[in-house]
């Protein structure tokens, strides 16, 4: 038996398709006018149109021509001219809204200057009699030009003479001799032009000739009555304090008539503030609104504050608010010491007269990052000469002794409204 082996041929068809092949859409290419003014002008509109669909734009700022390269079936040309209208410029088929338009800088208001350029070829089709018309512009550092409103034209050495109107055009009548016109404007130097063509006038005020800036110094009197309080209060600053000699609160009124300081006592020689002709324990004595040296530390509660810790000192005579307690029936008075944020960093002061005695201060502040601020204020005055005995009497005539104060502040403000205070006095 035979057996018989049979090839059957298979034939495999293999057929490739490119399922992303697409044709290309051809692009498009217009050119349209879009109103503008300056090179910024050039950057928005160009800007604006980068979106999908846009292959280039290219805005001309003399033809004022844009020159678009965009493929109609994902952008409209119709939508392309309402984007460009949004931010502010007019095309040939949207106009932009006024309110979007005033808010473009002022080289860009492209509207005024086509009004200003209307404004004289009106002015040329009318006969104004001989009169001289012309129109006064401003020139910025970008090149820009706009009108002046109230600019003033006169004919010099006369009397003769008009203003600008809200285009910055004006007319004046022509003088029978040849004369010279004096533009102004305020903010400006005034330029003087020679008439010789009597047809147009442009004159233009370049930024270059902008008077400069006129700075006005303000000096405070050393003592003033505050203009905002309710209740009559002097203000003695540290100007006032520089007129004396003073080296301790109780000696810093001596250039001050409304108070008077005497000798509470001479063996110790403490002072005591007199208001009214009263006694100092009628009048109340703070510090930055704060309850001071009060009852038995009265007397010697003035010489312990250091002339150069003062910044200023309100003072105010009679009954006053009952906001800072019931004690002021003679009157008030306020010491402000000098703040840890704005004092000076180093402050060094000495003293001493022909009888010996000494003053020594030393004040220093220092800021510890933007929050914090801390102040540390040293005061010591000594007199060790027991020989002071000028009229003979057998008694010193002023006492002795050696007295050392010091304070120590900090400060903290967030900036956010949250300020804190604290120190150390001793």
């Amino acid at each position: 038996m035979k057996s018989f082996k049979y090839l059957l041929p298979v034939v495999i068809l293999i057929t490739s398709f490119d399922l992303a092949a697409q044709v290309k859409n051809k692009d498009s290419t217009v050119s349209f006018k879009v109103n503008g003014a300056c090179e910024m002008c050039k950057e928005r509109v160009e800007k604006t149109l980068k979106i999908r669909g846009v292959r280039s734009a290219d805005w001309n700022v003399d033809s004022k021509m844009l020159t678009l390269v965009y493929s109609p079936t994902i952008v409209s040309l119709q939508k392309v001219h309402k984007i460009i209208a949004e931010v502010g410029h007019d095309t040939e088929l949207e106009k932009a809204k006024d309110a979007v338009y005033n808010e473009l800088p002022e080289c860009c208001h492209y509207r005024k200057k086509e009004l200003i350029g209307n404004s004289l070829q009106a002015a040329d089709s009318i006969d104004h009699g001989g009169k001289i018309k012309g129109v006064v512009l401003e020139e910025d550092k970008k090149g820009s030009f706009k009108p002046l409103q109230g600019a003033s034209i006169i004919w010099l050495g006369t009397n003769k003479g008009t203003f600008t109107d809200s285009s910055g055009i004006f007319f004046i009548q022509h003088d029978d001799n040849p004369g010279r016109l004096v533009i102004s404007y305020t903010g400006y130097t005034a330029d003087t032009i020679t008439v010789t063509d009597t047809k147009e006038l442009k004159i233009i005020l370049a930024s270059g000739k902008q008077l400069s800036e006129i700075k006005v110094y303000a000096k405070q009197r050393s003592t003033y009555l505050a203009a905002l309080s309710p209740i009559r209060t002097q203000v003695m600053t540290e100007r006032e304090l520089f007129k004396a000699a003073c080296c301790n609160l109780s000696e810093s009124f001596e250039t001050n008539p409304s108070v008077d300081v005497s000798y509470n006592d001479a063996v110790t020689g403490s002072k005591q503030i007199q208001l009214l002709g009263l006694s100092g324990n009628y009048t109340q004595l703070t510090v930055e609104n704060l309850p001071g040296p009060r009852g038995i530390a009265t007397p010697l509660g003035l010489s312990s504050i250091a002339g150069p810790w003062v910044e200023s000192i309100q003072l105010s005579k009679g009954v006053g608010s009952v906001a800072n307690g019931f004690e002021s029936i003679a009157g008030q008075i306020n010491i402000e010491l000098k703040k840890p944020e704005k004092a000076e960093r180093l402050y060094a002061n000495a003293y001493i007269n022909d009888m010996g005695k000494t003053d020594l201060n030393l004040n220093l502040t220092q800021k510890l990052g933007k929050k914090w601020s801390t102040a540390l204020l040293l005061h010591d005055d000594f007199l060790n000469n027991k020989s002071i005995d000028v009229n003979k009497d057998g008694f010193r005539d002023l006492p002795t002794g050696n007295q050392f104060s010091a304070i120590n502040r900090w400060k903290y403000e967030d900036g956010k409204g949250f300020i804190t205070q604290f120190g150390f006095k001793f």
